[in-house]
């Protein structure tokens, strides 16, 4: 490899002593030379593996007993055993008093959703661990157990993991919003004599949690017993005896030093751990107490630098290998912090990592997007001083989010991380004495001999071949469960390049020791940044009547550009045919047993499924068919016909979905309802099929009732949709009236003394996309929204005047005394301010006017501000996220043929367009609260000049995301609390 360098655009980490030099120092003197650069001390780690770890395990001071003389039994990656004969304990190592950290320091603490928390000093939580094993241990739990828990991320389950490891016991955890079929795919193998459960969230919400938990345990047959993590009444499980785990430990004594906790081989079970189930069911890993051990320290104190002075918080659950990555920092002595509530907004993490002062922060690329797109700066929010380094994990790092880092955080390293819940650890990730180089990981694992190999199974620098590692490292599993000869384990990692232990991922690895990761080279579902497992959907279809078989494949989405989808191809039993009933309910029992990101966006029925030489699936080669583009490895299939069978059942469903189509003109209700069914859920739907079950979710609700308006002329209320959401009861609730207008709908019933909010109509004369932020907002007040006929804007020489002055009556028919309070977004928010002006000269006081980020009117700018808005408008076409639209989208409709005619919505955007840029304002002296989203074009994209010039009482509140994602749900808690303010101040 050459030797380190730097280049202009990397981001230097800071430059004290760190743990890796001090290490040098050992190797050195162990190897006899010097090892002065990064990738020197890699190469003598790989070439002197053996040194290497003796050298670590001595240097790192931890508490073990035997001898160390026999590093590795083989230096055959697949049968070579670690250390022998050492003997160590996990929770002793991670919980023993410390040379110089302070027992009385905080060592764990944990967050929840609503914002309490709990902390725990080391000395206290090496006492309460203690208890706890003794508590375990009295109920039953013994050395050589495996015990199962589901549970949040949160301090009950550290204790219990802890006090199960501190008895020589073996832990697998998964998260309670797994539907019953994942758990069981999972402790279905696992044989634990325990389930620790707690019941907070078990279920998802979907079912009662009691009723979940007696399915679960029904169908674990070697659990014996079931601990409650949580404080609730006690189930009945099954007939098995059920107790709380705080009763336990109550009734041991506050002075019991609890049981001896023994020190197990090297090898034996601390965790067991599960792949993503890519080609069957989720492999059921065994992890050894030592291995895991070593590598997390390796890992957290010559990578990551970890000290007992930091604080650390990754972001994850219990069913991810980082959960247990983060355990293993209180070895080192720093302070780990958990979270067990959801990602609200892009503010989320950095708060938290603000509030407790976090100096490590672990996170995703999926989420640092989310910050980016919603133009949140970190440091001008928070304090974000404490942290020193930044870790992702779980995707690929983007090189323009290094950027984003450095500018909205501040100049810390942002270290890529990757590696794998196979080996509990990372192959490549950070050093905290090399350069961080945009869109790189900084350094390959020391100790572990990581390469990319071509197809020739030749190892190559710069260019992107198979991630593999050629030498035995200690943290591989032990075994894997249900695999008594092995050969399940030998087939996962040792086939495809005998000799090595090949990963699946793709990597590109320099001449520096920096690498790239290409993503996976199996076929693991990332849907719109959400990781599925195939086998995960596999073993839930096949459990439906009638599918013999099944394939799930990610694709774009030809909808949302950028986006993707799921496409389920299944292979049917004899006599069977996917009707409408057999989609439903596919999708139904995925939703159940799954979870919503299990649920295919389309389901096809083809002959057989694409099979390589070897019996395994290909996912690629129907991806690749169902995007139209050319099958790579088409000699690799035994059945390339298969292929055949997949492409004409892709044109089989697009004709179907243009046959629903009904002829415009056609004014039959139910045709009508039936066609825009169809084209807004990909295909027809039976007239009797709920409209979830075909799987609709609640964005294409809003596109259905919206579409429904503007073809059918008529309103179409949400509440009459959700009495009965299928072909036949819209059809049914137009027909017979039941949706019979009303200029104002009752959005949520409040305290009749408390002013109500009054919110105004968008451009198609609908409240629909107020819908999440009425379910956000915490005022007592009742919330109404106002509307118009769908096509009031493209109306013929209409006004916003115009369409104000109805809706001014309707508020004094509404609330006829008192104060009124309104607000609109964008075309709505011009409505409300001209309505605000006519309720004003009418002699009522407007007490809150909220403006959704409304720009000011075309017209209404000078030459220069329009110049200037104009350009600001072609720059955002260029920024995904920013707008809707794209460069090339506006090129072809000014400058190329029309295809097609504009439908009815985008004509009547285009009439709205025009009458809200005629509107002239005029001077409005009450309060207005302006929410701007924060992602724009900064300086040429600001207008608010022109606002208070004609509103001078302006207050400005800066709200994540662009204008039009403002009200998306990801985005509805930060405007939704900012609204609730707005309108406590109104009343003061």
């Amino acid at each position: 490899m050459t030797e380190l360098g730097t280049a202009p655009d990397e981001v230097r980490a800071p430059a004290p002593v760190h743990q890796v030099a001090d290490f040098r120092t050992r190797c050195e003197s162990v190897a006899g030379r010097r090892l002065p650069t990064a990738t020197a001390l890699h190469q003598w780690s790989v070439a002197s593996y053996r040194d290497f770890w003796r050298t670590f395990l001595d240097w790192a001071d931890l508490a073990w007993e035997g001898s160390a003389d026999t590093v590795s039994t083989s230096d055959d990656v697949w049968t070579a055993r670690f250390f022998p004969d050492v003997r160590l304990n996990y929770a002793e190592n991670l919980l023993r008093p410390l040379a110089g950290v302070d027992d009385a320091s905080p060592a764990l603490t944990s967050v929840h959703g609503d914002g309490s928390s709990e902390q725990l000093s080391r000395s206290d939580l090496r006492a309460l661990v203690r208890r706890t094993s003794r508590a375990l241990a009295d109920a039953g739990v013994r050395a050589g157990d495996t015990v199962a828990a589901i549970s949040a991320n949160n301090a009950r389950i550290v204790v219990a993991g802890l006090a199960v490891a501190g008895l020589g016991a073996a832990l697998s955890t998964a998260t309670p919003d797994m539907g019953v079929s994942s758990l069981l795919g999972r402790f279905g193998q696992v044989g634990a004599t325990t389930l620790l459960v707690d019941r907070s969230s078990l279920g998802g919400g979907e079912r009662p949690a009691d009723e979940v938990l007696r399915e679960v345990v029904s169908a674990l047959p070697a659990t014996r017993r079931v601990i409650l993590l949580d404080d609730g009444p006690l189930p009945e499980a099954a007939g098995l005896p059920v107790s709380r785990l705080t009763d336990l430990v109550s009734a041991v004594p506050a002075d019991d030093p609890g049981p001896d906790w023994p020190r197990m081989a090297f090898d034996d079970p601390l965790w067991v751990l599960f792949s993503s189930g890519t080609t069957g069911p989720p492999k059921a890993m065994v992890h050894g107490i030592g291995g895991s051990l070593l590598e997390h320290v390796k890992e957290h104190r010559l990578h990551v630098d970890l000290r007992p002075t930091d604080v650390l918080y990754f972001h994850t659950t219990t069913a991810w290998m980082m959960w247990n990555w983060q355990l293993s920092a209180l070895s080192v002595g720093a302070h780990v912090v958990l979270y067990d509530g959801p990602i609200s907004g892009p503010e989320t993490l950095w708060r938290l990592a603000a509030r407790y002062g976090v100096t490590v922060l672990g996170t995703s690329p999926a989420y640092l997007q989310l910050c980016q797109d919603e133009g949140y700066v970190p440091r001008a929010d928070v304090d974000v001083s404490a942290i020193r380094a930044v870790l992702s994990t779980g995707a690929v790092l983007h090189d323009w989010q290094f950027a984003w880092v450095a500018e909205n955080v501040g100049p810390v390293p942002l270290q890529s991380i990757s590696g794998g819940t196979d080996i509990v650890g990372c192959f490549v990730l950070g050093h905290p004495e090399v350069p961080v180089r945009p869109g790189r990981c900084q350094s390959l694992s020391l100790g572990l001999d990581v390469a990319a190999l071509d197809d020739h199974e030749r190892p190559v620098l710069d260019e992107v071949g198979e991630l593999v590692c050629r030498n035995p490292f200690p943290s591989r599993p032990v075994r894997f469960l249900q695999d008594p000869d092995g050969e399940r384990f030998r087939t996962a990692y040792f086939t495809q390049h005998p000799g090595t232990w090949t990963h699946g991922d793709r990597i590109e690895i320099a001449g520096d020791g920096s690498s790239r990761l290409h993503g996976r080279s199996d076929g693991v579902l990332n849907v719109n940044g959400i990781r599925i497992g195939p086998s995960e959907v596999y073993t839930i279809v096949r459990a439906v009547p009638g599918v013999a078989d099944a394939i799930a494949v990610e694709t774009d989405d030809p909808a949302a550009p950028g986006s993707s989808r799921m496409v389920l191809l299944v292979v049917l039993q004899q006599g069977t045919e996917l009707d409408d009933e057999l989609s439903r309910h596919i999708r139904a029992r995925l939703r159940r047993e799954g979870s919503p990101a299990h649920v295919p966006s389309v389901i096809l029925a083809v002959d057989e499924i694409p099979l390589t030489h070897n019996g395994k699936r290909s996912e690629s080669a129907a991806r690749a068919v169902l995007q139209g583009q050319p099958v790579r490895n088409l000699s690799a299939l035994k059945n390339p016909r298969s292929l055949e069978s997949i492409g004409a059942a892709a044109r089989r469903a697009e004709e179907a979905a243009t046959a629903a189509a009904v002829p415009d003109g056609d004014d039959d209700v139910h045709a009508v309802v039936a066609r825009v069914f169809a084209e807004v859920l990909g295909g027809p739907v039976a007239d009797d099929v709920h409209f979830s079950d075909a799987g609709g979710t609640s964005r294409q609700a809003m596109t259905l009732m919206r579409r429904l308006r503007m073809e059918l002329h008529r309103p179409v209320l949400l509440e009459d949709f959700l009495v009965d959401p299928s072909v036949r009861g819209v059809t049914k609730a137009v027909t017979t009236g039941a949706t019979a207008h009303s200029r104002c709908e009752v959005l949520r019933r409040g305290d009749p003394d408390v002013t109500p909010l009054v919110l105004v109509h968008g451009y198609l004369g609908d409240v629909d996309i107020y819908r999440t932020l009425v379910d956000a907002l915490q005022t007592s007040a009742s919330v109404y929204g106002l509307t118009s006929d769908p096509r009031i804007a493209a109306t013929e020489g209409i006004t916003i005047e115009e369409i104000a002055t109805p809706l001014v009556a309707t508020v004094q028919e509404t609330v006829p005394e008192g104060d009124v309070r309104l607000a609109g977004y964008s075309f709505g928010g011009l409505v409300a301010y001209e309505m605000a002006r006519q309720l004003t000269a009418a002699g009522r006081t407007v007490t809150f006017l909220g403006l959704l980020d409304t720009e000011p009117p075309f017209d209404h700018l000078s030459r220069f501000s329009r110049a200037l808005r104009t350009v600001a408008w072609w720059i955002a076409l260029l920024v995904p996220g920013m707008v809707e639209d794209t460069v090339l989208g506006v090129l072809r409709r000014r400058f190329g043929r029309t295809v097609t005619p504009l439908d009815e919505e985008k004509q009547t955007f285009a009439a709205a367009y025009r009458v809200f840029n005629a509107y002239r304002l005029e001077p409005y002296a009450g309060p207005v609260t302006y929410f701007r989203a924060r992602f724009r074009v900064p300086v040429i994209a600001n207008l608010l000049y022109v606002w208070r010039r004609v509103a001078p009482d302006l207050r400005v509140v800066s709200i994540p995301g662009s204008h039009h994602v403002l009200l998306s749900g990801e985005h509805t808690p930060e405007l939704a609390a900012r609204m609730d303010a707005a309108l406590r101040e109104s009343t003061r």
